[in-house]
C-alpha cells in the first residue's frame, strides 16, 4: 500500500513540476495557442538547459527543417535526451553547462533533476518543494554560448529557450555575440529568490530590453506557490524589437 501511495504521489509531483519546463500545446486556440510561432520562420533552435529533450523534440515537430543545438550538463538527462532525439536530423547535443567563462564548475544536483542549478538552492525553494531539497555536488564542464557555437553556421532566424534555474545572467553574459542574431527568446524568470544570488524578473527584463528585445508576455501560465498561489516563475517571451 505504501509503495502504491508513493507512486501516486510521485505522479502528482511530476505533473506539478511539468510547469517548470516548456511544452507545445496542439490546441488551435486559447492560452496555449502557438500558431503565431509557426510564422516566425525559425531555422535554428538553441535549447539551453535541455534536460531530457522534451523542448527540443517538440520544436523539431514545429520546425522540422531547423537545426537544433541542445545544452545539458547532467549526464543521465543528457543520455535520455540523446535517445529521444537520435532520429532527428540536424540535432547537435552538448554535455556541458553554459555560463560567462569556460572551465569547470560544481553544480548542485537536486533530488529532482529539473531543479539542479549552478547556484545554491534557497530555503524558500526547499520549503515549498521538499522533494527537491536533496542535493549532491557534481563537477561539470562549462563554456560560453558564444564560444561553444563559434564553429557552427547558425541559420537565421534563431530562437533561444533558456531554463537554467537562476543562472540566467551568467549565461546571457557569455552569449552577447550570439544574442545579436537572435529573433526570439523564451526564458524562465523568477519573481522570488529560489536560488541564492539569482537575478529576478526585473533584472533579466532590463538585460534583454537593453539588447533590443521587447517583452511579449508569458509562454504559459505562471508557475505558482502551492502555499498561497503567488507567482514564483514565468516562462517569458521576448522578441527582437
Amino acid at each position: 500500500m505504501m509503495k502504491d501511495y508513493k507512486k501516486a504521489v510521485e505522479k502528482k509531483i511530476q505533473a506539478f513540476f511539468s510547469m517548470f519546463g516548456l511544452y507545445v500545446s496542439r490546441s488551435a486556440g486559447g492560452v496555449h495557442d502557438r500558431r503565431w510561432l509557426r510564422h516566425m520562420g525559425i531555422r535554428t533552435v538553441i535549447d539551453i538547459g535541455a534536460s531530457k529533450g522534451r523542448f527540443s523534440y517538440e520544436f523539431h515537430r514545429i520546425f522540422p527543417h531547423a537545426q537544433i543545438y541542445a545544452f545539458e550538463p547532467l549526464p543521465d538527462c543528457f543520455a535520455l535526451m540523446q535517445e529521444r532525439m537520435k532520429d532527428v536530423p540536424r540535432f547537435h547535443a552538448f554535455n556541458i553547462a553554459l555560463g560567462d567563462t569556460p572551465g569547470t564548475v560544481t553544480m548542485q544536483r537536486s533530488s529532482y533533476s529539473g531543479s539542479s542549478s549552478l547556484r545554491q538552492m534557497a530555503d524558500l525553494h526547499k520549503n515549498l518543494f521538499p522533494i527537491t531539497a536533496g542535493q549532491k555536488p557534481l563537477v561539470v564542464a562549462v563554456d560560453t554560448l558564444d564560444h561553444a557555437l563559434s564553429g557552427y553556421d547558425l541559420e537565421e532566424d534563431i530562437m533561444v529557450k533558456m531554463d537554467v534555474q537562476g543562472f540566467e545572467d551568467k549565461v546571457l553574459a557569455g552569449a552577447v555575440q550570439t544574442l545579436q542574431r537572435v529573433k526570439l527568446i523564451i526564458i524562465e524568470m523568477s519573481f522570488k529568490e529560489l536560488y541564492i544570488g539569482q537575478p529576478l524578473f526585473g533584472d533579466i527584463y532590463r538585460l534583454l530590453t537593453e539588447q533590443g528585445f521587447a517583452y511579449q508576455g508569458a509562454w504559459d501560465p505562471d508557475f505558482r506557490s502551492p502555499q498561497d498561489g503567488s507567482s514564483l516563475q514565468q516562462d517569458a517571451v521576448f522578441i527582437r524589437a
